[in-house]
């Protein structure tokens, strides 16, 4: 069983095990799935079953968030940020660590769902810059797979967040934005330029690593 932590108290009844079995459910039945929609072998996030596994996922369930406040999107996840990189240890010399924290928002209304996709970027800018990555999920969410533009991958039972340290394969996400880029190259160019396993990263790496100028 996961940590868990509820703010700002613990519901009445059975919602909260009804919510945390909802986002168990869909961690081990999907993003730890293969899928065929995701244009290469593996579950959806080769990351979660082996953090499942260790217990190494935190749940953090936000109740009377409608999400519709980007101000108080941005409050909570940020403080959200701070206390992960807290209470986690930075990656070993792989660079790969399995803490994460889910950041679980029941009460997120449809107009929330537009807000939390909203104020992505400026969650994203401050994650990275922290060594860290953030993912948004939630019903209708639009992010598409890295291999499958027509795939939309990040689509959850319930509005929510996850958090992670940053990884080798993040070349993957972070080759569209100079700044981001630049943060994941000082840590990891090595290993992106010299990925076997696989190819796509290295070449997002020297694709953006020739149109950002080599990364300065």
């Amino acid at each position: 069983m996961p940590e868990i932590a509820v703010a700002p108290e613990r519901p009445r009844g059975d919602r909260l095990d009804i919510d945390m079995s909802t986002v168990l459910d869909w961690l081990r039945d999907y993003v730890s799935a293969p899928s065929e929609h995701i244009g290469r072998p593996g579950p959806v996030c080769p990351f979660v079953p082996g953090a499942l596994k260790a217990g190494a996922i935190r749940l953090s369930f936000h109740y009377g968030v409608d999400a519709c406040d980007a101000d108080e999107l941005r409050e909570l996840v940020t403080a959200e940020l701070r206390e992960f990189k807290r209470l986690t240890e930075p990656p070993k010399q792989s660079g790969i660590s399995l803490d994460s924290v889910l950041v679980v928002l029941p009460d997120a209304v449809e107009e929330g769902w537009r807000r939390i996709d909203e104020s992505y970027g400026g969650l994203k800018d401050l994650a990275v810059g922290e060594g860290l990555m953030i993912g948004q999920f939630h019903p209708a969410c639009a992010e598409v797979a890295v291999r499958n533009p027509r795939f939309p991958v990040s689509r959850s039972p319930i509005a929510l967040y996850a958090i992670r340290h940053m990884a080798p394969h993040d070349a993957l996400f972070l080759h569209v934005e100079r700044g981001w880029f630049r943060k994941y190259a000082a840590r990891f160019a090595l290993h992106a330029r010299r990925s076997r396993t696989d190819p796509l990263i290295s070449e997002l790496y020297h694709r953006a690593w020739n149109r950002y100028g080599g990364g300065k």
